[in-house]
């Protein structure tokens, strides 16, 4: 029995993240952990190249590489749906798989398995591969299950993706890009605390609640209160 929970699951795949890693390893962990986790009873990452052929990446067991080559092969299922749309999908009891994916649902019954999930492995916007998630019981995930899963997916994206050596001056950049945006966010603040008689504190919060509300980031909301103030 594991002595590992999911808050020391994410911190490891964080850690492996910001050293030099086999890729392997790190992805063999990550659908490990997704499956205990989520959980869910199996589960493995498939990836779309560039050539656009799809390719099993990582997996719990044999039993599952079985059933993601068969998606492969028919260019079907859930994993394969959300490579190609980007969004999470499900199957949840006999019907609906069967209704959804009729020749790989049959596989994925006859496997034992009456739900399953998909969440793409999204890079920028582009769905790269996917995480599935088999269970044994015809059971939805919660919510917070399925950010869990999600958060997996973008862990193995980062694992496959993550340049392995950043040039000095890239790096210095990136540093002085993050300095530059703190700058803004710390001037913003103060135009908030201004203008509506607010602790810096409870600044920043109205600067939260206002990216969030316009959907922009914490720098373009900034920018925009400093914009705003520069007009009146």
């Amino acid at each position: 029995m594991t002595t590992r929970d999911v808050t020391q699951a994410i911190a490891d795949a964080a850690a492996s993240l910001v050293q030099d890693h086999d890729t392997t390893t790190v992805l063999a962990r990550l659908v490990a952990d997704a499956a205990e986790f989520v959980p869910a009873d199996a589960g493995a990452f498939l990836v779309r190249l560039p050539s656009g052929a799809f390719e099993v990446l990582s997996s719990t067991s044999h039993k599952v590489v079985e059933l993601e080559l068969y998606q492969v092969q028919a260019e079907a299922g859930p994993c394969v749906d959300a490579c190609r749309t980007g969004r999470s999908t499900q199957g949840i009891g006999r019907d609906e798989i069967l209704a959804r994916w009729p020749e790989v649902g049959e596989a994925i019954l006859e496997a034992g398995f009456l739900a399953v999930h998909a969440f793409p492995m999204v890079w920028r916007g582009r769905a790269l591969g996917g995480l599935n998630l088999f269970s044994v019981g015809a059971d939805e995930l919660s919510a917070t299950s399925a950010t869990l899963a999600r958060n997996f997916a973008d862990f193995a994206t980062l694992a496959i993706l993550q340049p392995e050596v950043v040039a000095d001056e890239v790096l210095e950049e990136r540093m002085a890009a993050a300095l530059e945006g703190r700058v803004v966010v710390e001037q913003a603040k103060g135009v908030i605390a201004q203008l509506q008689a607010l602790d810096m504190a409870a600044s920043y919060e109205e600067l939260v609640r206002l990216a969030r509300s316009n959907r922009s980031t914490l720098v373009q909301a900034a920018t925009e209160v400093i914009r705003g103030a520069h007009t009146r």
